[in-house]
């Protein structure tokens, strides 16, 4: 009995010896805290908490209540709080593969010939003991790579909410975009029909040629053709709305109110580069995914160490039940030690997938995190164009439209010909379409900017 004990006592020594494979550092590209983008706007802040919520930074609430509707009913991001669950319920398998295993069992053996005497029946009743000691680590490793996964599932969720919340502002912004183009449109369609009435009255008065009459309709034309498309525009991205919201797409209506283009309030806040680590729930995932892989890398090198368990049983026989215990017990514990001698490399060759594996993750988040710097450049790049362009087109608008007046003035009065009318009238219209276009892609680009920095406020658990 003492040198049983003493060889469980070993078994559990060498359990507590079982190594643990650390999983490498992320390469960091040497960012460091005075690392700054490139195109920072002057005077940008660093982000603060307020800017998690970063749709509640635009004067515009309606955009905000479509943002949190996306957030409390995306499939997507219903599908992303499923797999924290599941992970989470993998956690919990990892960890009982480490504690010991009970069972019981009970057995009633009946017989059709008996010796005077005995029963009928012979039953018999058991508890049964497995514990595996995991000499290797590989168990501990296991629950090290589901821990990890809870953690990546965790930071796949945010970033699924990040897009979703992105993905309905910048819908909010293009449904928007699209009933100012259509109401444009509709103004300019009033105004041509003015215009068509004093040439058609010129015509009739021999001051004007047929030709002008042809024109001004073919114009009136293209531009109901292109009033046609901004309607087509504002149904498609109304329904593109609500399916982010997770609603089925109907008809909007009075729901809309007034068509107008959400602006950000105050200056763009900008965080260092290095904060994208902590900032982007993608980066936050992908080194966790380094975790998990290192920590399978120790799975599979366990599978190289011998296995030992712990069975153990306590038996209960029939005669114990009537009387006479302590004469009928029985009781039996052992450590096995299982080594493989031989398997034709299939161990190796895991443990070379794993490390492949490993150099993989490594990689993943080389890229992962040299696309979040491009992504971060590009955006305060855009968005710095973007402002530029804006100011130009608004100053061409202006112009075009008192070059517009003053065209129509002259018309009216046999001092030009109608051409000079059409161009201006061209010209005005383009310059307004594109103006609404710049300023709709100015809020667009605010909301990427937040996008890209990963600015997301975390969302209470709910069971």
């Amino acid at each position: 009995m003492m040198r049983r004990f003493g060889l469980i006592a070993l078994a559990l020594s060498l359990a507590a010896c079982a190594s643990v494979t650390a999983p490498p550092k992320p390469v960091t590209l040497g960012l460091t805290d005075a690392d700054r983008f490139s195109a920072v706007p002057v005077g940008a802040p660093m982000p603060l908490a307020s800017d998690l919520l970063w749709w509640q930074r635009f004067d515009d609430p309606v955009l905000g209540r479509w943002v949190e509707r996306a957030l409390a009913n995306s499939p997507g991001i219903d599908i992303a709080r499923e797999r924290v669950v599941q992970a989470e319920a993998l956690l919990r398998g990892a960890r009982a593969q480490r504690s010991p295993f009970i069972g019981a069992e009970a057995v009633v053996e009946g017989r059709n010939r008996r010796e005077p005497g005995q029963r009928a029946s012979d039953p018999s009743a058991a508890l049964t003991l497995d514990w595996d000691l995991d000499v290797g680590g590989g168990l501990r490793q296991a629950e090290m790579s589901a821990a990890a996964s809870v953690l990546r599932s965790a930071d796949l969720l945010q970033a699924a909410r990040l897009s979703v919340a992105a993905l309905t502002a910048r819908a909010y912004v293009e449904w928007q975009e699209a009933r100012l183009d259509q109401g444009l449109l509709a103004d300019e369609l009033a105004l041509q029909a003015e215009v068509l009435r004093i040439v058609q009255v010129r015509v009739r008065a021999g001051l004007a040629p047929q030709i002008d009459l042809d024109r001004a309709r073919s114009d009136a034309a293209a531009i109901e053709a292109d009033a046609a498309a901004a309607s087509v525009r504002v149904r498609q991205s109304a329904a593109a709305l609500q399916v982010l919201a997770g609603e089925r797409p109907q008809v909007l209506g009075s729901v809309g109110g007034m068509a107008r283009l959400p602006e950000l309030q105050g200056q763009q806040p900008v965080p260092r580069p290095i904060d994208l680590l902590r900032l982007r729930p993608d980066l936050r995932a992908a080194e966790r995914s380094l975790t998990v892989a290192a920590a399978n890398l120790g799975v599979a090198e366990s599978a190289l160490s011998p296995r030992l368990q712990l069975p153990g049983t306590l038996a209960l026989t029939s005669a114990g039940l009537g009387g006479g215990v302590l004469n009928i017990v029985s009781a039996s514990l052992a450590a096995v030690l299982d080594v493989a001698l031989y398997d034709g490399g299939a161990r190796d060759a895991g443990v070379d997938l794993a490390r492949s594996r490993v150099r993989e993750a490594s990689q993943l988040y080389r890229q992962t995190l040299l696309q979040a710097l491009q992504q971060a450049e590009a955006t305060l790049v855009a968005a710095e164009g973007t402002s530029r362009r804006t100011e130009a087109l608004q100053r061409a608008s202006t112009a075009a439209d008192a070059a517009l007046a003053q065209a129509r003035t002259l018309y009216t009065n046999g001092l030009t010909g109608f051409i000079d009318v059409l161009d201006a009238q061209r010209s005005a219209l383009n310059n307004r379409r594109n103006l609404l276009r710049a300023r709709a892609d100015a809020a667009r680009q605010a909301v990427t900017t937040f996008e890209v920095m990963g600015l997301i406020g975390a969302q209470a658990r709910v069971d």
